[in-house]
């Protein structure tokens, strides 16, 4: 490789290039579970070393617990021994920019990662469409309580669904739901919800028996006035291979 001076790099290569004054942006990765097949070590990999070149700290916070709740507050760093409802995630004492939660078995990229830190919302939420029945995604725009005592289920926006649903700015729309596969969350908005953070019931008139660990953060959220934003330009897949 041939050596190059200083004088002879191009000033217009190096615009988009940290300089030492730039501030690092901290990113925690919370990533639950205990099984990653091989899809997501290489987009793991590849989120790292380009969070690295473009200024990005990252700081992975994973854990693994047979109950799904404890798990995620586990690693939001939260103390599951004492009942202390005036914790805060990592006790208060991480300093960060944003906690971004991947599910393993979401399939991405750092270019879907860059979509969501540089949303302009508190918290943003990428679509991923899950491999069985192939169309449904991760996302539940407007919550319809009696569809789910009839069906058992939620009412999940198919890709056709959000195709043809009005957008800001062509791209972005509020939900009552999102599955936490690939959301991020900007510093302040965690601080703001009760623990436990993740719980299995959601103290509304309306009970929802939870299969899942995400609705009552949901609801949290949307109590504190926070909205849910998705990105429909940030579009992925769901795989257990």
């Amino acid at each position: 490789m041939e050596n190059l001076n200083i004088d002879d790099i191009d000033d217009d290569n190096t615009e988009n290039l940290p300089t030492q004054t730039d501030k690092q942006k901290v990113i925690i990765f919370c990533v639950p579970g205990n099984s990653f097949n091989s899809r997501f070590i290489l987009g793991w990999s590849d989120i790292l070393l380009k969070c690295l070149v473009n200024n990005y700290r990252p700081i992975l916070c994973q854990e693994n617990d047979r109950n799904i709740f404890i798990e995620k507050n586990k690693c939001l760093g939260g103390n599951i021994l004492k009942d202390n409802k005036d914790q805060k995630p990592f006790q208060g004492s991480a300093e960060y920019d944003y906690i971004v939660w991947i599910n393993p078995n979401v399939i991405f990229t750092f270019e879907d990662l860059e979509k969501l830190l540089k949303s302009k919302y508190d918290v943003t939420s990428g679509v991923y469409t899950l491999s069985v029945p192939g169309d449904i995604t991760n996302v539940v725009k407007d919550f319809d309580h009696k569809f789910y005592k009839e069906n058992g289920t939620f009412n999940f926006l198919s890709n056709d669904n959000i195709v043809k649903m009005d957008k800001i700015d062509n791209r972005y729309f509020e939900a009552d739901f999102v599955d936490f596969g690939w959301v991020c969350l900007k510093k302040g908005v965690s601080e703001k919800i009760e623990y436990p953070w993740f719980e299995p019931h959601s103290n509304e008139n309306e009970r929802v028996n939870l299969f899942t660990d995400s609705y009552s953060y949901c609801k949290k959220l949307k109590n504190k006035g926070i909205k849910i934003m998705v990105d429909s330009n940030i579009k992925m897949n769901y795989s257990e291979l």
